[in-house]
């Protein structure tokens, strides 16, 4: 069980960083390729994950064969993954989040003297918390429950806990004492995680929902 909230934990925290950044630059600059990368982000939720697990694989694959480094069966390729499938939505929902906020709150920090960095620290995820916590559990549920591609990215010392329930069924027995058991354990953190930051998710979700 350590093992997987190393994994998703890690896993969580980077996307929510790279979707701030993302989704801010994305918000309130204007660069070549703005506008196609926006339609990238809409466009790759429109596929399903299996579609992926071959070509994710073949590149870890590639990856280890010409360049030595080993992603199969790794924390490092696991975290990768699930930083895949959820940056796209985390950063538009960010995108979307931040147009409500006014953009004079920055010009008057500018003013003070404050850097730009110090802006995004001070002020925009403070005022954006409702929306950085709803791609904190967005992050983490989407990693928790994730079984597919962890049975194949995994190994027996990298296995999250979503793979090692089917250890206690085979094709001769099911063990539903214990499965049972370890599905209440895998379940609780979930939904401890959603009783308390429930008001935080529905917030962030209708305030970046419902911009474009």
């Amino acid at each position: 069980m350590i093992n997987s909230f190393t994994i998703i934990l890690t896993s969580t925290f980077l996307s929510v960083i790279v979707s701030i950044f993302a989704g801010y630059t994305l918000q309130r600059f204007v660069f070549r390729g703005k506008r196609l990368f926006g339609n990238f982000l809409i466009t790759a939720q429109m596929f399903p994950g299996v579609l992926f697990l071959l070509p994710i694989y073949l590149m870890f694959i590639f990856l280890q064969t010409n360049f030595g480094i080993q992603l199969v069966g790794t924390h490092v390729g696991v975290i990768l993954t699930y930083m895949t499938f959820a940056l796209p939505f985390s950063i538009w929902m960010m995108k979307s989040y931040f147009e409500s906020i006014p953009r004079e709150l920055e010009e008057a920090a500018h003013i003070d003297g404050c850097s730009q960095i110090g802006i995004i620290f001070r002020i925009i995820i403070p005022v954006s918390l409702p929306g950085v916590i709803a791609v904190v559990i967005y992050s983490f549920l989407l990693g928790w429950e994730e079984v597919l591609f962890a049975s194949i990215l995994t190994d027996s010392e990298t296995r999250t806990i979503a793979v090692g329930l089917r250890n206690y069924a085979s094709t001769t027995s099911t063990y539903w004492n214990e499965m049972m058991a370890a599905a209440v354990t895998v379940t609780l953190p979930v939904v401890v995680i959603f009783l308390l930051l429930q008001k935080y998710l529905i917030s962030g979700l209708t305030e970046g929902g419902v911009k474009g």
